[in-house]
């Protein structure tokens, strides 16, 4: 065999699986994906463009809890340094115009108060106090007491007793939420009820010393009862104190009317609640009558608070 034909031999297939190679490499290659489409553009809200920087919204405010934070069921008794001094006057059924004010000050007026949970942070409160004083002094004029005519210049030892029932729902109309704290506007919704009794004689006088037979014994009294509406604001600082002003009224004109203003400052501690504030308190009877009383009293007062429930501190 030639050496030629040895070469072909050879040379011939290796040329030929050379210039095949690309063509298999080629034909064993995987086939190309097909294109996918544009993503639909983003629906936007009528009158919002794409350069429009959309805020989010601020997130709801914390639910209140069902007991606010002067607790749930309460008991509270309460001493009032008030400065009492009511004035008898005639009305206008009287047969003559007369004016007594007591001299002097009232004893310290002893109450109490109840709180029943009403309501998703709401209040039902119970409130009552009385006072009683006397006095000694001498008339100035001729003055009319329930029918009795005391001449000017008669001494006259009077007594007096006043008893007043406050029911009260707390009702939560907004919270105005703060970083450390939250202030709570209350509405209050009240029924009022107030009597006064009234006794006065002239010891000097008693004993036929009048021709006209009369016995200087003067006796009566008088009663009020009016809703009254009003507002509360309230909150706390710190873990154990807490801040509550509130005021209520109401009146008819040439009738009976209330007015109620205290502030309150409260310390707790567990269960216990050291309360301390001042109170304004007017009322006045209906002067559509023989005799009308009217009288304002102020002074600090002070309590102890027993918690039942749970409260927010």
């Amino acid at each position: 065999m030639s050496k030629t034909f040895c070469f072909g031999v050879v040379a011939v297939p290796l040329i030929i699986s050379l210039f095949s190679a690309p063509v298999t490499a080629q034909g064993t290659e995987p086939p190309s994906q097909a294109p996918q489409p544009a993503p639909a553009p983003t629906q936007l809200p009528p009158g919002v463009s794409s350069t429009t920087t959309v805020v989010p919204s601020p997130p709801p405010p914390p639910k209140e809890p069902y007991v606010l934070e002067d607790g749930g069921f309460y008991f509270e008794p309460l001493y009032w340094l008030n400065t009492a001094q009511p004035r008898v006057r005639g009305g206008l059924t009287a047969a003559n115009i007369g004016d007594f004010k007591f001299a002097g000050h009232a004893k310290a007026a002893l109450g109490a108060e109840i709180g029943i949970p009403a309501g998703r942070s709401n209040t039902l409160r119970i409130s009552a106090f009385r006072i009683q004083g006397n006095s000694g002094q001498t008339v100035a004029n001729d003055t009319l007491v329930f029918s009795e005519t005391y001449p000017a210049g008669t001494f006259v030892n009077a007594t007096y007793r006043l008893e007043a029932i406050k029911v009260s729902w707390d009702y939560l109309s907004y919270t105005f939420h703060k970083p450390s704290t939250a202030i709570r506007v209350k509405t209050l919704y009240e029924v009022q009820y107030i009597t006064n009794s009234f006794n006065m004689a002239a010891p000097y006088l008693i004993g036929g010393n009048d021709p006209t037979g009369s016995s200087y014994l003067a006796t009566g009294s008088k009663s009020i009862i009016l809703p009254t509406l009003g507002m509360a604001l309230g909150s706390s600082f710190g873990k154990h104190f807490r801040w509550d002003i509130r005021g209520s009224g109401f009146g008819i004109p040439k009738r009976s009317s209330i007015a109620d203003v205290q502030a309150t400052v409260a310390f707790r501690l567990g269960k216990v609640e050291l309360i301390a504030g001042e109170r304004l308190y007017y009322f006045k009877s209906s002067p559509r009558s023989d005799t009308y009383m009217n009288d304002t009293l102020q002074g600090v007062f002070g309590g102890l608070r027993y918690v039942l429930g749970k409260g927010n501190l």
